[in-house]
């Protein structure tokens, strides 16, 4: 009977190591995607290019930066050692420019409470910011099928609208 014991602990001690390290993973590893559009444009998208980003805390101090690409209006947000991960990177490179940034984002995106956005001469100032969590689930993260995609992450995402007309917010959310 004491094998039987002995199996049943060691069993309990790895599911319990692998959730552990699934919860850590998820916690301490994140993705911010920022969707920033601009209502008078005529394009169906509205996609902004060479837009500036600040990312502010609860009293304004500065955490973070990013910017707009100029082909496709991607958020790029900027590691302060790596930069943006996107540049003339070797795979090796660039995976380990994202675990850097991942690990970077998750220690301040939950201060993340206002974006200053610079589009050309336009310059809009602490626009309150909407940010959605979503967090890969614990229980499937690990499951080769399906959803299983590697180590769990979690996912903040937001919109910004801005009619660059009139140098205005039009709409924010999560």
């Amino acid at each position: 009977m004491k094998p039987v014991r002995a199996a049943i602990v060691i069993l309990v001690g790895l599911a319990a190591g692998v959730f552990g390290y699934g919860y850590w993973h998820r916690d301490s590893h994140a993705t911010l995607t920022v969707v920033l559009t601009d209502s008078s444009k005529k394009e169906r998208d509205g996609r902004v290019l060479k837009a500036e980003l600040v990312f502010l805390n609860a009293s304004s101090r500065p955490i973070a930066r990013g910017r707009t690409d100029d082909k496709h209006g991607i958020a790029l947000l900027q590691h302060p050692a790596s930069g943006d991960c996107g540049k003339d990177l070797t795979p090796e490179s660039y995976r380990a420019c994202v675990i850097g940034q991942s690990e970077w984002v998750a220690g301040w995106v939950g201060e993340l409470r206002y974006i200053s956005v610079v589009l050309g001469n336009c310059r809009i100032e602490r626009v309150p910011v909407e940010v959605t969590a979503n967090r890969d689930s614990l229980l499937t993260w690990w499951v080769p099928l399906g959803g299983g995609s590697g180590a769990p992450y979690s996912r903040y995402s937001a919109r910004l609208e801005v009619d660059a007309r009139v140098c205005a917010v039009t709409g924010y959310r999560g």
